[in-house]
């Protein structure tokens, strides 16, 4: 429940079975020409069919599959599915809070469904949007993904149920039970934008990436996994490992792994916030605690910033330091998400085996 917004965010029906059966219907929508798109929802009796041909809305990069609106006297109720087709692995969550900070939404509550390494995480979001002419209109989205089998990469779907702010309270189970009761009906066998690869360290040990991101090692502690394509680089991740008898604390471990940043010679400089402690709630084979911190990398030479992010922890004989290093957050690409899936994916599926 809101206190601060002063807007339910309900997690449970508060339906019984035969008022659900009494209250709503199910539309499976078939209208795209690609089965991939077809879907099915759960939708009140009074909210019918508005839209069925697919519409693009080139300004927000999605298309719209399925319009439903209230069709009777009661408190307008609109219910709006698009999708988007999006070449590289992201979490679809970061996809939604994305497209939704283009379209102007501002997120009240959040529900994030974790699942780092696998399909990534998913999001449940309700938000608040003020049109010019005043009227206020309350959203909950929710979203899917799902692999391209015809084009490759992903498609990601999002629900949206809304309404007038003034009509939520009357809307909110309603709403609810919309957006968490939908599904594809032709899923694919595969739960990522791209499949995963294996990549192995010191023999005994191996983490996660996606497929179209390379590694490859530098030093005998070091290892850099790239998303370059053709010749142009959108991410890297550098991994350092130390051993845990040679560095007593994560301050010496960063000292180290960010030292080239302080060289006068290379033109380079970063810009990085405290480093903060923050709970592993991703890989039990890692320190209960992450040290972390993000900022701004400079290039003198190149005239270019990048986004900065690094995290710290031990597993079994070391410290690693894991650094990403690429574009910042924008609504022209999806680099900042494609990075920050493949540096999520490291941390939860690292696992190193004591010598």
């Amino acid at each position: 429940m809101s206190i601060k917004f002063g807007f339910d965010f309900p997690l449970k029906s508060p339906f019984t079975q035969e008022e659900v059966q009494q209250r709503f219907w199910k539309c499976l929508y078939t209208s795209a020409d690609q089965q991939m798109l077809h879907y099915w929802v759960v939708l009140p009796h009074r909210v019918q069919p508005a839209e069925l041909t697919p519409v693009n809305f080139p300004e927000v990069g999605l298309t719209n599959i399925g319009r439903y609106i209230t069709n009777d006297e009661s408190p307008y109720l609109e219910v709006w599915a698009a999708y988007q087709h999006c070449r590289w692995e992201m979490n679809a969550s970061d996809w939604l809070f994305n497209r939704l900070d283009l379209m102007g939404e501002k997120v009240l509550h959040q529900r994030i469904i974790d699942n780092p390494s696998g399909s990534g995480s998913f999001a449940d979001v309700l938000t608040l949007k003020t049109h010019g002419s005043g009227d206020e209109v309350i959203s909950r989205y929710t979203v899917q993904k799902d692999y391209n089998p015809k084009d490759g990469g992903g498609n990601y779907f999002l629900l949206k149920a809304s309404c007038a702010a003034r009509d939520y309270a009357a809307l909110a189970s309603d709403i609810f039970a919309i957006v968490v009761s939908w599904d594809l009906l032709h899923r694919s066998n595969l739960a990522t934008a791209e499949l995963l690869t294996s990549v192995d360290v010191y023999k005994t040990s191996s983490f996660k990436i996606p497929a179209s991101w390379k590694a490859k090692g530098i030093a005998d502690n070091r290892l850099v996994v790239e998303h370059t394509l053709n010749d142009i680089n959108y991410g890297v991740v550098n991994i350092c490992f130390y051993p845990k008898e040679r560095y007593q604390s994560p301050n010496d471990v960063y000292r180290d792994s960010t030292a080239r940043f302080h060289q006068q010679d290379n033109g380079i400089t970063l810009d990085a916030r405290e480093m903060e402690i923050v709970a592993n709630e991703v890989n039990e084979a890692s320190s209960d605690v992450f040290y972390t911190c993000t900022g701004e990398i400079f290039s003198a030479t190149e005239n270019m910033r990048a986004y900065y992010h690094m995290v710290i922890f031990k597993q079994a004989d070391y410290w690693c330091y894991a650094e990403l290093v690429g574009k910042h957050k924008n609504h022209k690409d999806y680099r900042y998400e494609e990075n920050k899936r493949c540096l999520e994916l490291f941390l939860s599926t690292i696992t190193m085996i004591e010598e």
